[in-house]
């Protein structure tokens, strides 16, 4: 039986956990349907599948928790990584006939060649081809949408949403390989070529916007209509202005995450009631900061959708009519003085600013702990 793994690559902010979510929860009848989908690699985001493909030494911030999390070095992390997916497939049912693969990471983490063809040698060990799927979104609504997510990873500056905010995501690169956000979001051909270069696999490319991404994964995986979409709610929404503005400023303070790997959880809860407390209308930008923006694009969006025959193309060139012809949140700051306060109030209560002996030595027991679990586990299978 000829067996394929379908590899969900991104781009982030196309609605990734949207897919995730409805994949997770349908689970059960996806696996009575003969596909894979391994939950010890991440679940259901396959982070640390994307980490373990990582070169030696490239350490992001999601790598720099996995290792933290799990205490091993960088060599012992991807063998423990690899050794688990491979587990997992071993005890999958013999009739199985699809590996589902899916993080947004892939397309945004994996920048060079060995760490792809890093991946695609492990799938190729189960499998006797590989399908790669990808959604792209027009640029200038895609850097919008994922000042949110920048926001919530710790930046610090809230006036320019079109920062190249990427290179920050990295710790550690000692190859000094170019790293952009148009290397991973913004330039479709570089991102494309990637994976078109691999031999033997082939490169879907949808457009959000276009098409719904949970419909287009289960007609791929041909569960269109054994698993109709039962709820298709939003995920990761984008934040109000007044939501960005004061996560921008507690940023300047409190770490998302320690430089060790080890996240700050008592902050992200904080951010999370910020989130649900301060609502209003999203951020934007200006009319023509827009149109500069993805005029950047133009040729490479014209170029893709020839290539790759996209019929809703005109998706990728939409005029920027939605955008005022002015934006000022130059008042933003007198305006939320005191609401700020309240949540400085707050985190100088109950959030770290640093990482202290006791904080490291309660998550060092968390992870001894769930490494005696999965010990057990293991036993006794």
């Amino acid at each position: 039986m000829k067996r394929t793994a379908l590899v969900h690559i991104g781009l982030e902010k196309t609605g990734s956990t949207a897919i995730q979510r409805w994949l997770a929860s349908n689970r059960e009848l996806i696996q009575s349907s003969g596909i894979i989908m391994p939950t010890s690699i991440g679940y259901p985001n396959h982070t640390k599948l994307v980490s373990a493909c990582l070169d030696e030494g490239v350490v992001d911030n999601i790598k720099s928790h996995h290792l933290f999390a799990s205490g091993l070095s960088e060599q012992r992390f991807r063998q423990r990584v690899f050794a688990d997916l491979d587990a997992d497939i071993q005890r999958a049912p013999s009739y199985w006939h699809t590996l589902l693969i899916t993080s947004e990471l892939i397309s945004s983490r994996l920048s060079t060649d060995s760490e792809v063809d890093r991946l695609v040698e492990l799938l190729y060990q189960y499998v006797d081809s590989i399908r790669f799927v990808i959604f792209l979104r027009r640029q200038d609504q895609l850097a919008l949408s994922r000042f949110s997510s920048i926001l919530r990873s710790g930046h610090s500056e809230f006036f320019n949403v079109f920062v190249n905010y990427s290179p920050f995501n990295f710790l550690s690169v000692p190859d000094q390989r170019a790293l952009s956000d148009d290397l991973f979001f913004y330039d479709f051909e570089s991102i494309l070529a990637r994976f078109e270069r691999v031999p033997g696999a082939d490169l879907s490319v949808f457009l959000y916007g276009a098409d719904r991404p949970v419909d287009v994964l289960l007609r791929l995986l041909g569960l269109e209509v054994q698993l109709p979409v039962s709820s298709a709610g939003r995920h990761n929404s984008a934040l109000s202005a007044e939501a960005q503005y004061i996560l921008a400023s507690l940023n300047q303070i409190y770490p998302v995450q320690f430089s060790s790997g080890m996240r700050n959880d008592a902050y992200r809860r904080l951010q999370r009631r910020i989130e649900s407390e301060i609502t209003g209308r999203t951020r934007t930008v200006a009319k023509k900061e827009a149109e500069a923006f993805q005029a950047r694009y133009q040729q490479i969006n014209t170029r893709v959708v020839q290539r790759y025959q996209l019929v809703a193309g005109q998706v990728l060139f939409g005029d920027a009519s939605d955008y005022p012809d002015a934006v000022d949140y130059s008042e933003l700051s007198s305006l939320l003085s005191d609401r700020l306060k309240v949540y400085r109030d707050i985190a100088n209560t109950t959030v770290p600013a640093v990482e202290t002996i006791s904080l490291r030595t309660y998550n060092q027991l968390r992870r001894i702990k769930a490494s005696l679990k999965r010990a057990v586990s293991v036993f006794v299978r």
